[in-house]
């Protein structure tokens, strides 16, 4: 036996006498026992002379029996076989779960599964958890779960990918479980790091610049990016190196003699250029193209013309000799209003997320609503974000956001308990790093140990508008995203009117132009405006000059009721309008206001009006004027309720004449 297995193995016969004690601990029968312990003996004087903490052993456990493979688990969990990690990932799990609570490793198992229960993952997460990463790495490692490192989960998630190649097929539970278990570590404080998420970029942005074919103009390009990447914001950055790639490959495809920055001319690239980036399109998911969006397309030129003007501002050998791009190849963009959802689409879409099974979609969507943040802030939001302020109520501070301004915003007791339901589902969670400082945080919206991303709130906004039902004109659902929360929540308080003042420190709005655009949506002082010009148009416009019949001064009664006109009973005289003009919006308008109060001495008057809009039913009935009838139907109930709670006039006695 090697003198380096001498030190951590002991003799076959303290083995043999560990593993019966062992296996006294399940229900077998004796003769059962006495067979494992035999058959184990002979595994023994087999495998004695190999190193049973390297893949020598593996070829000589393949293919053994269950009694056999009972002892090769109790070596394994009690520290004594260290296999190799292909040989462990061919095993069946069930055993080793069942028989590591009688082991070494209980301690372990137990401190993870409290932890991720902690963290909100599921039974079935953990179950799947324990024996497909723990109790792995514990026993290939040989450590204790507190010893255990970032570089150990890097070698187990290489084994992985090894094994993966090796069966043909991927094996992505197993990946989804060891990120679990990163982020319960971190939890329980074993690593100093959550998980990475598997969209995580190279920090290197030569190697984001992946997709660009062209060496030199890839230098440059880089180069440029890490410049300045020290003075903006991460999002700023990728956005250019996105640009970086779309431009690069159109070189690729249509000019490939092109392969450095003072190669390229304004006629022969920057114009064709030019307007292949006005007339692309993207595929979408369901394999339909869609043309690029105004503002993407104006990103992308502002991209390139910022990057070739300060290379040159900055003197660099690689910038061009030339001028290429100018302010006037900017395009233009369409002035749109904010896409406000209407009230109606709004009442049935805020009561299917109501109806949302998850609480923190439900909640989230529901805080975008009653505080009008963008969805990175919401993201962003920090656990102690609400805040009581003596005799103002509830406020909650927004995060920095688009435009790197902090800003409180007041809410109301409805958005406050959603925070409160939010702190609830989200539990005891992990500090995690701040992705702009890197400081230790206690964000919101934290679940399963890891910061939940935006994407997830538009697919539960997609899942609401269904259950609401709301389509297009073409049947399909209708698209609905976050941002237009925020446009709807603004629309509101404008209606409202809140000043223009006001909605820019709610909105977090740097200038006075941005909030402005939503009170173009709906100006009360152009709608007032426009009422009175039109009163006057049809004041000026009389009856005579348009040709209309009207009704002669000393006209019947009888005569105004038959002529064809609509017609208006008021309780002080008549009013006439052709039936070819639009019904006048104020008819009737003090007898069906809630607010109008008749006097008792109006009785006969107002009976003498009764009558007559009676005749005005039967008239517009005749005639087939559907609106005329309802409106005055209107009137008529609210006359009889008035006549029925006025009381009755005196009636007046005769005097007998005096004999």
């Amino acid at each position: 036996m090697p003198e380096a297995a001498d030190r951590w193995r002991p003799s076959v016969p303290e083995i043999m006498t560990a593993y019966r004690a062992h296996l006294a601990n399940f229900d077998f029968h004796p003769k059962y026992v006495d067979q494992r312990t035999a058959v184990g003996a002979r595994l023994l004087q087999t495998i004695e002379d190999l190193d049973w903490h390297s893949d020598q052993v593996a070829p000589h456990l393949v293919n053994l029996d269950t009694r056999a493979n009972g002892l090769v688990t109790f070596l394994m969990l009690f520290g004594h076989l260290r296999p190799g990690y292909p040989y462990l990932f061919s095993r069946k799990i069930t055993p080793l779960v069942r028989e590591a609570a009688f082991s070494p490793l209980a301690g372990a198992v137990d401190a993870v599964r409290e932890a991720a229960g902690e963290l909100g993952f599921t039974k079935r997460h953990i179950e799947a958890m324990v024996p497909l990463v723990l109790l792995r790495l514990l026993i290939q490692t040989g450590k204790q779960l507190r010893q255990l490192t970032v570089d150990d989960l890097a070698a187990f998630r290489a084994a992985v990918r090894t094994y993966e190649v090796s069966v043909g097929k991927p094996l992505r539970h197993w990946t989804v479980s060891l990120h679990a278990f990163q982020n319960t570590l971190h939890h329980l404080g074993v690593v100093a790091t959550p998980a990475r998420h598997r969209s995580a970029r190279s920090p290197s942005w030569w190697d984001r610049l992946a997709r660009v074919p062209q060496t030199p103009l890839r230098t440059t390009m880089a180069r440029y990016l890490d410049l300045v990447a020290a003075t903006h914001r991460a999002a700023t950055v990728l956005g250019y190196c996105a640009t970086f790639q779309t431009f690069a490959t159109y070189l690729g495809e249509h000019a490939p003699e092109v392969q450095d920055v003072r190669g390229l001319g304004r006629r022969e690239h920057i114009e064709p250029w030019l307007v292949w980036n006005r007339t692309r399109t993207r595929t979408r998911p369901d394999g339909t193209e869609q043309p690029i969006g105004q503002d993407h397309r104006k990103n992308r030129v502002l991209d390139i013309k910022l990057f070739l003007d300060r290379i040159t501002e900055w003197d660099w050998s690689e910038a061009p000799t030339k001028r290429l791009l100018f302010n006037s190849d900017i395009p233009k963009l369409d002035q749109a209003l904010p896409r406000y959802i209407p009230r109606e689409q709004e009442q049935r879409l805020l009561a299917a997320i109501a109806r949302l099974d998850d609480r923190f979609y439900r909640c989230g969507l529901g805080i975008l609503r009653g505080t009008g943040m963008r969805i990175g802030e919401l993201v962003d939001l920090e656990l102690d974000c609400v805040h009581q302020v003596p005799g103002q109520g509830m406020w909650v501070k927004v995060p920095l956001g688009k435009l790197r301004t902090e800003r409180m915003v007041p809410v109301d007791a409805a958005t406050v308990a959603l925070f409160d339901e939010l702190v609830e589902a989200r539990g005891r969670q992990p500090l995690l790093p701040h992705p702009e400082t890197g400081r230790p945080t206690a964000f919101l919206f934290v679940r399963l140990g890891k910061r939940m991303a935006p994407y997830g709130f538009r697919d539960a906004l997609a899942r609401a508008v269904e259950l609401a039902g709301l389509r297009d004109a073409s049947g399909r659902p209708l698209r609905v995203t976050p941002h237009q929360l925020r446009h709807t929540y603004a629309t509101s308080l404008v209606n409202a009117g809140i000043s223009v003042q006001a909605l820019m420190r709610l909105l977090g709005h740097v200038t006075m132009e941005m909030s402005l655009r939503y009170g173009h949506l709906f100006d009360s002082t152009i709608r007032q405006q426009y009422d009175d010009a039109l009163a006057k148009i049809k004041h000026q416009y009389s009856a005579a000059m348009l040709d209309l019949p009207t009704r002669e001064p000393g006209s019947s009664d009888p005569e105004w009721m038959n002529s064809h006109t609509l017609k208006t009973r008021l309780a002080h005289g008549y009013c006439q309008l052709d039936h070819r003009q639009t019904p006048c919006p104020f008819a009737n308008v003090c007898e069906r206001c809630a607010a109008f109060v008749p006097l008792p001495e109006a009785r006969a008057t107002m009976e003498r009006q009764l009558g007559d809009v009676r005749l005005l039913i039967r008239d517009a009935d005749a005639r087939g004027w559907e609106d005329e009838m309802r409106r005055h139907r209107d009137v008529a109930e609210r006359l009889e309720r008035f006549l029925a709670e006025m009381p009755a006039l005196p009636t007046t006695r005769k005097r007998r004449a005096a004999p």
